[in-house]
């Protein structure tokens, strides 16, 4: 026996396998005894999936125990047990929802006797878990108000979630599957955190069918994560042939228009939604299809700002100061001399459009072996506006994009944001034995992202003094702006029961390869004129630049590359004991693979860094970190001392390895010097130099000498992985007690405890030296030197450190469906600090925008801005039929409440000298701390000293942050916005009839988010800042280095208009 269960383990090591989680089934087991208390072995246990007759079966082994794994989730199940002398036990409407064990001890008795000990077996199943997770069943799917149709909008329900994250953990670092299938934004650049696709959701919600968001497992098998695991199984065909149609509208009609009594803007905008699902069986208990199709139109305003027209919109809040006459002049010029639409300026909408089918198979091979395939397809195209203010230096502080100071692109500078997604999928499930299971799951996921302009122009900023006044030509960043995301996973697991053991064992593999094709700002090739004038005059720019690509061919810039690949192992071992506790403990061990080689640069390996503690280092970009191995032990255990499941204590420690954004990766290529540079003219070749549509037209200007790797091109921002990083890591706690009373209530106190062994965070190796301290009164910070070597800008690493932990206290109470009703609610305390924001995507704003007070390549801890600390969330839904089932009405609600979410002030400028503005304030203690500049212009108006320094000590005072922490450095994200209340409301009224011998359904789907502002309109408010963003406020910068501007003007923090919203969707269900 030993030698089989050997030959086994190592048939499924060689065979194949997912170096990430992917739960796509559930399992039930129990132990079988007579009234005695004695095991039974051998008894028949038979679990059958009721809509589609699938039938899962097993033997109780010693002790009477027995195990049926890899079982479809949801149901219902019926469970009958047999034993030769004893009367048969049956259990129907069993649910067991995605990842989770159904635990049930049968006492078998006589026939005169079966009834009642029945009822005593009855009582003692019950869904039962290790860790921290969160279920949702199709029903919750269906009922929850979800008006963007998304998955986010059902997992916000998890209680320990604050949007897309988890526990106070960034959503980066998140892992979502999909019948096993990674749908990660495994680049980092699309999506909304969750799932690819862009502007849209790669998957209909309608096609999902359970969804499990995972915070503490134990199980070795699920990796991949340090935030949550989110796994997502897809609906299936039944014997009983269903389908849906389905129609979703809405416009601005749909939404409120008013806020604490103040009526605001309703823009003209649409939502439209048609779908259909259609499922059954093509062999009756053997063979079954669904599919699933969608197609998604949104319309919404574009560009709300208008050109000034002198005595016809002069009172216009809207209207900028850029002249419509001075526009609609430019653009009869370039159709005259160009033959070149720059498009519209004004008045335009946006469109995003979305289609997506899904379509699986499941197929009964025989009793003991299940196969299962899986595709998804999506394809996405979303208008997006021009970059607001990048650009070559100098740089300038107002807006393309509109605003009351800012210019006014035409449209043509637009772009769409197109994304292609394809997913497959295949899974065998087999039982070879009473006691021997596997599951091998194999997929491929594709994902496409891409920038398609709306011109193909070069692009051209006009100035009028030193803002922008006007912009044309293809946007900076989207020329050929693309992406190639590939992700083809294996995963293969065995499965042995032995007597109080049941033993896992498996191998993953992991593979991704990435390309990404960026040109930055110089891709279109850029021109800058002083102002319309002289564009029109045909005069020189005053800045030209373009990329080129070195090599032969400078117009053709090659795309980055980068490739990674995981090989993990693992075994596991989950021992009962008794009837009363069991232990989960294994050991994963993951070795990340680089299996691709990026070019040299040589030059670059002589440049002499300084890392975090001033010692000397060099880099060379064509080698990937050391491959070592990261070992991810876990133990985790479930204690039911009354032994009839109503008191559950449960818990567990390990730890836990993710991934990165592998963006960062393919910065290492890009930005090594080796594939492109800009190339930006010198003030003696712009004379020569006039507009052109053309790109290539002075790409001969750039330097033909130029050999990558000879020489480090000036003002390089170069990016590298440090030798010794590591994926993160964490280690991961979770203690809970579950008490479940009046049957269907449970209430349960959890605590989770999270410290980082391994974080991501990014230093500048090129920082300059220390040179003194700030020395502005009591603000003492050190003061750096920009640059260590001069000709480079910037070498970003990205490093490894073990600061940063989150810890998150939950009580909730859940009722489970019955009598047509069930609920939740939860509050949840969080407490996180980090010491990298993590959410940019390239390596050097990773390091640029991660706000500091003292050394940047040394971040202090501070709080994360992923965290709030006091969370509410409530949920629930209620059916009631009605005209003998000819009618049902079903009300979904869903309750949040917490602060809307964190927030700090940094300096306007830069402050110690490192040439970042990512300086966190030093809040004075009293005006003697603080001097400010005499004289200070804002718009037309000129502040005092003295004005400037009491508006700003009235600001101080009336922030609650500010206020209390007097004579302090403001520490990051330390400020709370107010608390939020938000409601959302569904509502599903069913009209059925019968007809063919079947029924049918009509269902109209009404959603309301934020419910409270419809109810009265002084509720349901949430903030927003005039100035900056929500959690990056501005605020007073030194001049001089010791004495500080501010305006007396500016009101940093407003109520938000946010009201209301409705849609309407019509389901007709067969």
């Amino acid at each position: 026996m030993l030698r089989k269960l050997v030959f086994l383990l190592v048939v499924s090591i060689l065979t194949a396998s997912v170096a990430f989680s992917q739960v796509t089934t559930s399992s039930i087991a129990g132990t079988v005894k007579d009234a005695s208390g004695q095991g039974l072995v051998g008894a028949s246990i038979t679990a059958t999936h009721v809509p589609t007759g699938t039938v899962y079966s097993a033997a109780s082994r010693t002790g009477g125990r027995f195990d049926i794994q890899n079982i479809a989730p949801g149901g219902p199940y019926t469970v009958r047990v047999t034993y030769v002398g004893f009367g048969e036990f049956t259990r129907t409407d069993i649910m067991i929802p995605l990842g989770e064990r159904f635990d049930i001890n049968v006492e078998m008795s006589s026939s005169n006797q079966q009834l009642q000990e029945v009822t005593v077996a009855a009582r003692r199943g019950a869904v039962e878990k290790t860790g921290a997770s969160t279920n949702f069943s199709r029903r919750q799917i269906q009922t929850v108000p979800n008006i963007s149709r998304s998955i986010t909008s059902v997992t916000r329900a998890t209680p320990q979630a604050n949007g897309n994250s988890f526990a106070g953990m960034n959503y980066r670092y998140n892992n979502i599957t999909i019948d096993g299938a990674l749908f990660n934004n495994n680049f980092g650049r699309t999506g909304d955190g969750q799932v690819p696709g862009g502007g849209a959701s790669a998957i209909s919600i309608d096609a999902l069918d359970q969804i499990q968001v995972n915070i503490a497992p134990y199980d070795v098998r699920q990796a991949g994560f340090v935030g949550a695991g989110i796994n997502a199984v897809t609906r299936r065909g039944t014997n009983t042939y269903t389908g849906t149609v389905y129609g979703f509208y809405r416009n601005q009609d749909f939404n409120g228009t008013k806020v604490k009594g103040i009526e605001v803007s309703n823009s003209k905008r649409s939502t439209e939604v048609y779908g259909a699902s259609v499922g059954g069986a093509i062999i009756k208990n053997k063979l079954f299809f669904f599919v699933n199709a969608e197609k998604e139109k949104r319309t919404a305003p574009g560009q709300t700002w208008t050109a000034r027209r002198p005595g016809v919109n002069d009172s216009d809040p809207q209207a900028t100061g850029v002249l419509a006459s001075d526009l609609d002049k430019l653009a009869a010029y370039l159709k005259q001399k160009y033959s070149y639409d720059p498009g519209q300026y004004e008045g335009y909408d946006f469109l995003t459009e979305n289609k997506k089918f899904v379509t699986r198979l499941d197929w009964n091979i025989t009793s003991k072996h299940r196969f299962t395939a899986r595709y998804n397809y999506s394809n996405t195209d979303d208008d997006d506006q021009i970059n607001s203010n990048s650009g070559p230096n100098p740089r300038f502080s107002n807006s393309r994009r509109g605003t009351k100071t800012g210019g006014l692109a035409f449209n043509g500078s637009n772009f769409k944001n197109n994304t292609l997604v394809k997913s497959v999928v295949g899974e065998l499930n087999s039982n070879f034995t009473n006691k021997i299971t596997n599951q091998l799951i194999a997929t491929y996921t594709h994902v496409q992202p891409k920038r398609v302009p709306n011109s193909t122009a070069s692009f051209v900023d006009i100035m009028s003094g030193s803002n922008v006044y006007t912009s044309f030509g293809t946007d900076l960043f989207s020329y050929d702006n693309r992406i190639e995301d590939k992700s083809l996973n294996f995963a293969d697991n065995v499965t042995v029961a032995l007597g109080k053991h049941v033993l896992t064992g498996g191998v993953s593999y992991d593979r991704m390869s990435f390309e990404n094709a960026f040109s930055d700002y110089g891709g279109p090739s850029y021109y800058r004129y002083a102002s319309l004038q002289d564009f029109l005059d045909d005069k020189a720019p005053t800045v030209f630049a373009v990329t080129y690509a070195y090599g032969k061919n400078p117009s053709e810039i090659p795309a980055a590359a980068a490739k990674f690949s995981q090989l993990g192992f693992y075994a596991q071992d989950v021992w009962t004991p008794s009837s009363k506790f069991k232990l989960t403990y294994g050991l994963r061990i993951d070795k990340p693979i680089y299996p691709y080689t990026p070019p040299r640069n040589p030059a670059l390996e002589q440049v002499v860094f300084k890392d975090e503690n001033g010692q000397n280092e060099q880099f060379d970009v064509s080698k990937w970190p050391s491959s070592k191995l990261l070992f991810s032990p876990r133990v985790g255990f479930t204690y039911d001392p009354e032994d009839n499941k109503s008191l559950i204590v449960r818990g567990g420690t390990g730890i836990f390895t993710g991934r990165i954004p592998f963006i960062f990766l393919v910065n290492q290529v890009g930005d090594a010097g080796v594939l492109r540079n800009i190339y930006t003219a010198t003030t003696a070749q712009l004379a020569g130099i006039t507009y052109s549509p053309d790109r290539t037209k002075y790409i001969n200007l750039a330097p033909t000498t130029d050999v990558p790797g000879q020489t480090v091109p000036s003002g390089a921002q170069v990016s590298a992985v440090d030798q010794d990083f590591k994926m993160p890591q964490v280690w991961r706690t979770n203690l809970a007690i579950d008490r479940r009373f009046a049957q269907n209530f449970t209430f349960t106190l959890e605590g989770i405890l999270t410290k980082t062994i391994n974080n991501v965070y990014f230093r500048n190796a090129n920082l300059g030296a220390q040179n003194g301290v700030l020395n502005n009164s009591a603000d003492q910070r050190p003061y750096y030197n920009a640059r260590l070597n001069n000709n480079v800008t910037s070498m970003v690493i990205m490093d490894n450190a073990n600061k940063g932990f989150s810890a998150a206290m939950t009580a909730s109470l859940q009722k489970a469906f019955s009598k047509n009703w069930e609920a939740f609610v939860a509050y949840t305390y969080t407490f996180s600090q980090d010491i990298n924001i993590g959410t940019s995507d390239r390596s050097s704003s990773s390091w640029s925008t991660n706000n500091v007070i003292r050394n940047p390549n040394d971040p202090e801890l501070g709080y994360s801005n992923f965290s709030i600390p006091h969370r509410v969330v409530a949920g629930g839904s209620y059916r009631i039929s009605y005209l003998k089932d000819a009618m049902a009405t079903t009300i979904g609600l869903y309750y949040n409440g917490s602060s809307q979410e964190r927030y700090h002030f940094r300096y306007g400028g830069d402050v110690n000298g490192d040439g970042q503005t990512n300086d966190m304030i030093y809040i004075p203690a009293d005006p003697s701390q603080i001097t400010f500049v005499e004289g200070f212009k804002v718009g037309s108006k000129t502040y005092t000293a003295q004005q400037q320094k009491d508006a700003f000590f009235r600001f101080i005072d009336n922030d609650p942050y500010l206020s209390k922490h007097k004579g302090q450095y403001m520490e990051r994200y330390g400020a709370l916005l107010p608390w939020v209340n938000n409601l959302d409301l569904r509502l599903l009224q069913d009209f059925s009839f019968n007809a063919l011998s079947r029924k049918h359904t009509f269902q109209l789907s009404v959603d309301v988010v934020n419910f409270l502002n419809l109810l009265n309109n002084n509720w349901g408010t949430r903030y927003s800042y005039n100035f900056g963003s929500f959690n990056d406020q501005d605020a007073p910068s030194p001049q001089q280095k010791s004495r500080h501007c501010f305006s007396p003007r500016r009101n940093i923090m407003s109520p938000l208009f946010v009201v209301h919203i409705m849609n309407i969707v019509l389901f007709i269900v067969t």
